[in-house]
């Protein structure tokens, strides 16, 4: 989003009410047109000069009123990051809130839905100017056309608002939730010395849903707030300090138009304030997207320096014939933004993509070498198993034998011995009748 900025704000430039030279005058032409042509624009049948809006620079190169000729392009961006929102949105609705951050679908629904407001907020300054513009000519009922233009421009304003009310306040709600106390702990010891700890808040499902909940609403919304910190509300909402910023820019573009050096004087000292705001209270929660701020705000801000200079040239001289060489300084200044932030963004993202693959991969290894770990584990724990009762099997017939002969020759040894004290008694008796008889 902060790439979108930068350019509207320096596309938009040449809304300013000044001589600009025909390089850069092209180039602003060429960064404010869309991948997607305004095919829209080809239905308009109504004589241009009608349509002329009358003031300032938008009368000086001819720029119509309606709404489509001027945001078609931009306006079928919307609608097609629109259409597949709804899309996605259709095929996610039937699923529960647990399921949507693991799945493929949850996933693809809340990037084609950040896409969708991110081109929605980053494209605010020509949406608002040319709403401005469209609802200022109320009178061009002329046709169909320029009455859909009324429309369409009315609602998508009016849109844009709501949307950005709608997600000023899930943020807050999620910021909430980031900085609310954690649930208390009481400990205690038990018998053996081991300290126990027990929640004081039992969760139950009430609890869990709210915690899904809330964790699909910090993915859906992540692009507001995931380059922020999340300690203090001027942190986490520092995507609607941006937000502002285009406002008031664009604002003061449109309605300075009479006034050229103060008009360009205006954006600058904005400029500078969206510099050393940040770097006061230093929102940013990482190094690139830091950078990227103050590296796109110093762009804006030497550009609207040397549109300053220019105007002011051409104020105390109207015949002033350095804006070619000026021209070529901001072109030169608007090539090294893009090409930085194409180069960053396009480093980012391989960056990101190569991380997710890596992950993808060591959780498969992982996953794999947990396998291998309980099939092996699965036959010693089988063979255990079998080896358990044959052993014990084994075992019991042989300890019963031994018992069972210990048991047989003790009663034999007793037999034994009572057999012979029997045998021993009858033979002293034998003596005793023999002794009496003589």
């Amino acid at each position: 989003m902060m790439c979108l900025v930068a350019t509207e704000s320096l596309a938009n430039m040449q809304y300013l009410n000044i001589n600009h030279s025909n390089i850069a005058a092209s180039i602003y032409e060429a960064m404010s047109s869309s991948y997607v042509p305004n095919w829209i624009a080809h239905f308009n049948d109504i004589d241009r000069e009608l349509l002329i809006f009358p003031w300032g620079i938008f009368e000086t190169n001819q720029i119509s009123s309606l709404f489509f000729d001027n945001f078609g392009d931009g306006l079928t961006e919307i609608m097609v990051h629109f259409g597949l929102f709804l899309f996605m949105a259709g095929i996610t609705c039937t699923m529960q809130i647990g399921k949507l951050g693991e799945s493929l679908a949850g996933r693809l629904y809340a990037t084609v839905f950040s896409f969708f407001a991110a081109n929605f907020f980053g494209k605010l300054q020509s949406l608002l100017l040319f709403s401005i513009m469209q609802i200022l000519r109320m009178g061009l009922f002329l046709d169909a056309y320029s009455r859909m233009s009324l429309v369409f421009g009315y609602f998508t304003a009016s849109f844009a608002t709501g949307l950005l009310v709608f997600c000023f306040f899930k943020l807050q709600v999620i910021f909430k939730n980031k900085n609310k106390p954690h649930s208390k702990t009481e400990a205690g010891v038990s018998e053996g010395n081991i300290v126990m700890t027990r929640s004081t808040q039992a969760p139950d499902e009430k609890a869990s849903s709210t915690i899904q909940r809330i964790q699909w609403m910090e993915k859906k919304y992540e692009f507001l707030f995931e380059d922020y910190k999340d300690s203090q509300k001027i942190h986490f909402f520092f995507a609607y300090y941006l937000t502002a910023f285009n406002a008031i820019y664009i604002l003061l573009i449109f309605s300075l138009q009479t006034v050229p050096v103060m008009q360009c004087f205006s954006i600058t000292i904005l400029a500078l304030i969206f510099i050393i705001f940040p770097a006061t209270i230093k929102p940013f929660q990482k190094k690139v997207p830091a950078f990227l701020h103050f590296f796109n705000f110093s762009c804006i801000l030497l550009a609207a320096i040397l549109n300053l200079v220019l105007a002011i040239a051409q104020n105390l001289n109207p015949d002033f014939s350095g804006a070619e060489q000026q021209g070529k300084t901001v072109i030169s200044i608007i090539a090294t933004n893009t090409i930085i932030n194409s180069i960053i963004s396009l480093s980012v993202m391989s960056f990101e993509i190569y991380q997710k693959c890596r992950s993808y991969c060591k959780d498969n290894k992982q996953e794999l070498k947990v396998l291998k770990i309980e099939i092996s584990a699965s036959p010693n724990k089988r063979n255990n198993l079998a080896d358990l009762p044959k052993t014990s099997l084994k075992a019991r017939p042989r300890n019963s034998r031994s018992q069972y002969r210990n048991g047989q020759a003790n009663s034999s040894e007793a037999s034994f011995s009572l057999g012979r004290s029997f045998i021993g008694q009858r033979g002293a008796d034998h003596s005793e009748v023999e002794d009496y008889t003589a």
